[in-house]
């Protein structure tokens, strides 16, 4: 990787920015009842971008980086990072939820909203990109508790339609550690006072080791 992130702010800039537009164009593409001449000629246009972002190296993530970001130490209420290209809560993802992660006490609080791309049923968002969105949010109570660790098992219970263009909000936090297992639990809700449950997740999350720049914990 010529470029890693966090080397030049400039690249990583034009990075979030391109994440920016991709994640607009996806939502408009979805949500917008264009005319049959302007699909054709935006096709067009992005088939030729598309031709020069692939004319470039393949970008390969270095393991020797993973991990770094459990040094940080984060205040109550401070925005936890997140990579560029983390799908949920990437800033620079095209599949990104445009998600705002930010410490509760030893849990997280992952803000974001459905848009037109992430529609399932009529009006309401589809299970997976749900799912997609608790996997994100509760990787980071793991790297609060700086930890590395990979998912292992998601089980989630749908109690209600998830509602679009509207501020949601999951609340996570470790329930326990066993060994190399951890065990994360974690609820979806309206971003309002009082709103009623939407879903809850109870996660287990496998730590890892024997990769450069990681360490297992001592817990």
């Amino acid at each position: 990787m010529s470029t890693p992130e966090g080397v030049d702010p400039e690249y990583d800039a034009a990075r979030v920015r391109l994440g920016q537009a991709t994640r607009r164009l996806s939502h408009a593409v979805i949500g917008r009842e264009s005319s049959l001449a302007d699909m054709e000629a935006v096709t067009n246009e992005i088939e030729n971008a598309i031709a020069r972002l692939e004319s470039a190296p393949r970008r390969v993530r270095d393991l020797s980086m993973y991990g770094q970001s459990l040094k940080l130490e984060i205040p109550e209420g401070g925005v936890l990072p997140s990579h560029i290209g983390r799908p949920g809560s990437g800033p620079g993802s095209p599949l990104g939820l445009d998600m705002v992660v930010t410490r509760a006490g030893q849990g997280i609080e992952a803000r974001f909203r459905f848009d037109a791309a992430h529609e399932g049923p009529p009006q309401r968002g589809h299970g997976g990109v749900i799912a997609l969105a608790f996997d994100d949010a509760l990787g980071f109570v793991i790297n609060m508790h700086q930890v590395v660790a990979y998912t292992g098992q998601l089980s989630i219970r749908y109690s209600a339609g998830v509602p679009m263009h509207t501020p949601l909000v999951i609340a996570a936090r470790l329930d326990r550690q066993d060994g190399r297992k951890l065990f994360v639990e974690s609820e979806l809700r309206e971003d309002r006072p009082d709103a009623p449950l939407i879903a809850t997740c109870s996660a287990i999350f496998i730590e890892m080791s024997g990769h450069p720049g990681i360490t297992a914990s001592s817990t």
